[in-house]
């Protein structure tokens, strides 16, 4: 959304993404005294929009215009069904957010994959450091949090057996 904001009507295409398409433009009628129709009047011919009815309209078909130019080919295949930017953007963020359910699986994957972490035979140490930062971040962006010192021992605890020799030098150190 940063980059709407910098554009020319960007806060009208934020709209668009947010609340929906204007509505199309319709001929005005005027009904005779004592009558009503349930009728929706006719859609205006687009030759005869007003100079604000085209704006109004460019500005829907921008927004979802610069929303698929950021998607993958992947992603837009899944969602490209959606006519207006307010579908597409709600079907991008079912689809990234997925279900409460899926939320769950994921924290509890995460949970599981903090849980079971281990140095894998023949893994680099920086390797293996940098897939532990990894599972951590995964850890906070689900909202889990934990100390430091706990963070550290699960790390070297779960060392490859030739760097185990450091570890204890470092329990030796801490009493």
């Amino acid at each position: 959304m940063n980059y709407l904001e910098e554009q020319t009507d960007g806060e009208a295409m934020i709209n668009s993404i947010k609340n929906g398409d204007k509505p199309l433009p319709r001929v005005t009628q005027v009904s005779i005294a004592g009558t009503s129709s349930t009728e929706q009047p006719p859609l205006k011919d687009k030759s005869m929009w007003s100079d604000q009815e085209k704006r109004l309209q460019k500005i829907d078909h921008l927004a979802r215009s610069l929303l698929i130019q950021g998607l993958l080919n992947d992603i837009y295949s899944l969602i490209d069904s959606n006519k207006t930017a307010k579908d597409l953007w709600d079907a991008l963020a079912r689809h990234m957010l997925g279900s409460e359910y899926g939320e769950q699986d994921r924290k509890a994957a995460v949970l599981y994959e903090y849980e079971t972490f281990k140095a894998t035979e023949g893994e680099l140490l920086l390797d293996t450091y940098i897939r532990y930062l990894q599972v951590i971040n995964d850890l906070k962006k689900c909202g889990y949090s934990k100390d430091n010192c706990e963070l550290n021992f699960k790390f070297l605890n779960n060392l490859q057996l030739e760097w185990k020799q450091y570890e204890q030098e470092l329990n030796g150190h801490q009493h």
